[in-house]
């Protein structure tokens, strides 16, 4: 098969794949409002494998559940992402997040694709990496927009971002029980 179809086939593969993933630029509170599930996740193994069927190579990412901050779950969550090396076969999806065992994230998942995997807001944007200061806080290692309770931090805690979800979870209730 020619590259570009190769190319071509792959990119329709990701669009089907991750159906409520958008490239526009949303604030984090967009985000959190159209999540249906916003919670806190330890990698716990990153492994990439080929698809029988397709032949396209997805990345598996284990995690488990730390919280929920938006929605819930179960304690594990698996996201198949585009992309990776497997069974001498590179496939590159710009825009996917890495993962690394071990690391802690903030997920912003949307529904569940037609294989069962929750999909990524908007891929990397729905991926909010954590990282402990000095002091042995959990802050997001990304900057947070559209949130006033985190207006003026650079870092956002963990704890003020989740204040600022429940916030907008409790908004979104409110209008959903008008």
């Amino acid at each position: 098969m020619h590259r570009p179809l190769v190319a071509l086939v792959f990119a329709l593969l990701l669009a089907d794949a991750a159906p409520g993933t958008t490239l526009s630029r949303e604030t984090t509170a967009d985000l959190v409002c159209c999540a249906e599930r916003v919670c806190c996740a330890a990698v716990e193994s990153v492994q990439s494998r080929k698809d029988p069927k397709s032949g396209f190579v997805f990345t598996h990412v284990r995690l488990r559940l730390l919280e929920d901050m938006k929605g819930e779950g179960g304690g594990t969550i698996e996201l198949r992402l585009p992309g990776g090396r497997a069974d001498g076969v590179e496939t590159v999806a710009p825009g996917m997040p890495r993962f690394e065992t071990g690391c802690e994230t903030v997920l912003l998942l949307g529904r569940k694709n037609a294989d069962g995997f929750p999909v990524l807001l908007q891929a990397s944007g729905g991926v909010l990496p954590l990282r402990k200061d000095r002091d042995g806080r959990r802050r997001l290692s990304v900057p947070v927009t559209g949130m006033k309770e985190l207006e003026g931090e650079a870092r956002a805690s963990l704890d003020s971002f989740r204040t600022a979800v429940k916030r907008i979870a409790r908004e979104q209730a409110e209008r959903a029980g008008r």
